[in-house]
């Protein structure tokens, strides 16, 4: 499966797309289905910080259907993991601590995101994960 950037509403770099197709070559994971990467820093937590959880959605044709990044939300034994940004290319939507918008709003934050991460991934503070859909 080639993993494609074509025809999506934002643009996503050759880093990211070539960050998603080595994950997928790493496995033998079933994708008749698509697939979904996890990347995890295992110290990540609502105490001490750290890089935020990712997921990546893949469908069967390699078209990026969404990306979502997760934080804590509130301390102690009350901190729950959850959706923080939203990138659904699959519905054209952005979500931001909860909130919906136009993914066209999302752009600006989506280039920001998107270098972040590649360099996070780069330096190899995450855990990945793949599992199919």
């Amino acid at each position: 499966m080639q993993i494609q950037s074509t025809g999506c509403p934002l643009p996503i770099s050759d880093q990211l797309v070539a960050i998603i197709q080595q994950q997928f070559n790493s496995t033998h994971c079933d994708a008749s289905a698509g697939f979904v990467l996890n990347f995890r820093d295992p110290d990540y937590s609502a105490e001490s910080g750290g890089y935020h959880p990712v997921e990546i959605a893949v469908d069967e044709n390699g078209r990026i259907l969404y990306i979502t990044d997760f934080a804590y939300y509130g301390s102690g034994p009350y901190a729950e993991l959850d959706k923080e940004i939203d990138f659904d290319f699959s519905y054209s939507v952005f979500q931001h601590m909860g909130r919906e918008f136009p993914i066209a709003r999302g752009a600006e934050l989506f280039e920001l995101w998107q270098s972040n991460f590649c360099d996070y991934v780069t330096r190899q503070v995450f855990e990945v994960s793949i599992s199919s859909r």
